[in-house]
């Protein structure tokens, strides 16, 4: 997909924009993809479904990750850099298509988990973890390796979350510069769902067919559901999408002074993406840059 001329890239995603319309209208994009950025305009949330598209590819990533799921394993991080299954679905031009149109600029996945059972993971929003600047430009992706049955723990969202205002460590209570795991267990999930109850948003299940996909914006208040059956699977394959021309950073680790800058992965060529502002690199802190290349060369290096 060629990127888009530098001029042409907007500062805030088109789905955050009230000219999305005035971009799907100009944009002679098929009318599925138009629905897909409506959809994730007013929900956070958009399904895309390409029928039997991806099952062929589902089998195959099930195929080729099963060995890493050893008893007690659950969730097995960035293995595309052993699956082409994994790589095909996160380089599908029907995915990049939409992102592209919703967001404005051109994306690129940079990270994927695959799970065997449901997360059960707390209420949160990406914002906290993978950010953007400019603001927004980063998704998820979701896709169903399997039917999601209501006891096997399905993806719970708040529709319309993705509209409050970010939510960081500093306003959920944390000193600045003292995150921890503790006091991010015992402050954000408390005041993220106090949150969502004062704005009065309701939590809805994803339940996805095998072969579907969710997509949600980088605001979107979403976790997993509990188990009703422990014995149950949910089977599934999760992307994490950011957008060219951006700089790259981890909430969570920042603070006021210091921005806790990231070197994602490009998992379309296997290297990474350096960060950029308006066209200009940024700098990254030596230390991200060495673990970037350890990181590639510990791992096995993809064929493609």
């Amino acid at each position: 997909m060629p990127a888009e001329p530098a001029t042409l890239r907007p500062e805030i995603p088109w789905i955050d924009s009230d000219r999305l319309e005035e971009r799907l209208a100009a944009s002679g994009a098929p009318e599925a993809h138009k629905a897909f950025a409506r959809d994730l305009a007013r929900d956070g949330l958009a399904i895309i479904d390409l029928g039997d598209d991806l099952i062929g590819l589902c089998e195959r990533i099930e195929a080729e990750v099963a060995h890493h799921f050893a008893p007690g394993i659950t969730r097995v991080h960035d293995a595309w850099r052993r699956s082409e299954a994994i790589r095909a679905v996160a380089t599908h031009p029907e995915i990049l298509a939409r992102l592209a149109l919703a967001y404005g600029r051109t994306p690129f996945p940079f990270q994927s988990l695959n799970f065997h059972r449901g997360s059960q993971q707390d209420v949160h929003a990406d914002t906290l973890h993978f950010h953007a600047e400019p603001a927004g430009f980063m998704c998820g992706v979701w896709l169903a390796l399997e039917d999601v049955r209501p006891e096997s723990g399905p993806l719970v969202y708040y529709p319309g979350s993705h509209r409050l205002p970010v939510l960081g460590m500093a306003e959920a209570g944390a000193i600045d510069g003292a995150t921890t795991p503790a006091n991010y267990n015992d402050l954000y999930g408390p005041a993220i769902l106090r949150r969502l109850d004062e704005a009065g948003l309701k939590p809805g299940l994803a339940m996805l067919k095998k072969g579907q996909i969710a997509v949600w914006a980088a605001n979107l208040a979403h976790g997993g559901s509990k188990m009703l059956d422990p014995a149950s699977t949910r089977r599934s394959l999760v992307l994490h999408y950011y957008f060219d021309d951006c700089v790259y950073y981890t909430p969570m680790l920042s603070t006021k002074t210091r921005q806790a800058r990231r070197l994602p992965a490009d998992i379309a060529t296997g290297g990474w993406r350096w960060p950029r502002r308006a066209g200009r690199p940024v700098s990254v802190p030596a230390k991200q840059f060495a673990a970037a290349i350890l990181h590639r060369l510990t791992r096995r290096t993809p064929r493609f």
